[in-house]
């Protein structure tokens, strides 16, 4: 477990994600967890991958709290809703729903194109009365300069906190995304997201803790691992360029994917 902790950590950290998506397939195929278990377990581990990443990443001076917390204002309404709808899904059904959305977000990740946002410090969008412009200088002196669209990071946020309690992942496999949409450079989307995981992960776990899915000794081996592999993940992301990152997104997935459908 305190292996399995760490690999998620550093996974989670390099990637801006919660490390659910790893996770929840591993305790139920090498653990023999039931599904309900993996995903309330997960959510919970998943909460410490956030923070632990998100603290990493401050000190970097690339994560844009303000706008993590705006955004969290829907998304944790989301995640708590996602752990009650867990309750009407068999444990091989919630199995396979998951395999394929790993599945079609690898699919997403690997066609889309890169554009140079994930590259560039300013972002050239349109502004609007909605628009809400920022501005971030990180501690090695790049400036990143960027607006976001509020009523669509608001409604997109609710989806991804619905998805992430259900799931028992963090959120980042969509937030990141979504924050990269709107307008949000690559790098910055990571480091935002992990505090934002970590928010929506502190709903999710709320619920399942009330539904009894969190296998609490399972968790403390896991979580020690964890706080160690988000610090070198979070050292490791900054030398990494936002298409290498996408990259290894696609095949962490795929992978995960193609294990939970052959069991």
């Amino acid at each position: 477990m305190l292996a399995l902790g760490s690999m998620v950590g550093f996974v989670g950290a390099l990637l801006g994600l919660g490390g659910g998506f790893i996770l929840v397939p591993l305790l139920i195929t090498l653990f023999g967890f039931d599904a309900h278990q993996a995903v309330g377990t997960s959510i919970a581990a998943v909460m410490f991958t956030g923070a632990s990443s998100a603290f990493a990443y401050f000190k970097q001076r690339r994560l844009d709290w303000k706008l993590a917390v705006i955004a969290e204002s829907t998304t944790m309404p989301g995640g708590l809703t996602g752990a009650y709808l867990t309750t009407f899904i068999s444990s091989s059904g919630l199995r396979m729903l998951f395999a394929f959305l790993l599945l079609g977000l690898a699919f997403s990740m690997i066609v889309r194109k890169e554009d140079g946002k994930g590259r560039s410090g300013k972002q050239q969008i349109a502004s609007h009365k909605f628009s809400w412009k920022r501005r971030l200088k990180d501690s090695y002196g790049r400036v990143f300069e960027y607006s976001v669209d509020l009523p669509k990071l608001l409604s997109a946020s609710y989806f991804a906190g619905v998805l992430s309690g259900f799931f028992g992942i963090g959120g980042g496999t969509l937030k990141v995304p979504i924050l990269y949409h709107l307008g949000v450079p690559m790098h910055v989307a990571i480091a935002t997201s992990t505090l934002m995981i970590m928010l929506t992960a502190f709903s999710g776990t709320l619920g399942h803790l009330m539904l009894q899915h969190i296998r609490w000794i399972e968790l403390m081996g896991i979580v020690p691992g964890i706080v160690v592999g988000a610090r070198f993940g979070a050292a490791t992301a900054r030398r990494i360029a936002s298409k290498t990152l996408r990259k290894i997104f696609s095949i962490a997935l795929i992978l995960m994917a193609l294990i939970l459908l052959v069991r």
